[in-house]
């Protein structure tokens, strides 16, 4: 908080180290590494990552960012999502995939098979 406070408070400049620094980034690349790095870790997520489980994850860490949810409730949280994707067509492709050494194909659709997280 004291840093976005800064940040948004002073509207000062920062480079891609301090960024690193002061946490705001993972890592920082020089320019000319910057999109294929970005290619590289976006093709990552859209072939080893099952659709379902990334928008649970996302909404998982968005919702802990707003609401502040204490580490207890992030753990009830994440068992509660890792039950509602384990024994699903999903979970079992990934493994089989991985074994196969090829890419997995998904079958779960976020747009028909979404249910909303818990209330806070």
């Amino acid at each position: 908080m004291a840093v976005a406070a800064e940040i948004l408070l002073t509207g000062r400049s920062f480079d891609g180290h301090e960024a690193c620094r002061l946490g705001l980034a993972g890592r920082c690349l020089p320019a000319e590494e910057v999109l294929p790095a970005a290619l590289e870790m976006a093709r990552d997520i859209a072939v080893n990552v099952a659709p379902m489980s990334a928008a649970l994850s996302k909404r998982l860490l968005w919702d802990t960012a707003v609401h502040g949810y204490d580490p207890a409730r992030v753990a009830a949280l994440e068992t509660e999502l890792h039950l509602r994707v384990m024994g699903r067509p999903d979970a079992a492709e990934g493994v089989r995939a991985f074994l196969d050494r090829r890419a997995p194909v998904w079958s779960a659709r976020v747009s028909a098979e979404w249910t909303d997280l818990p209330q806070p």
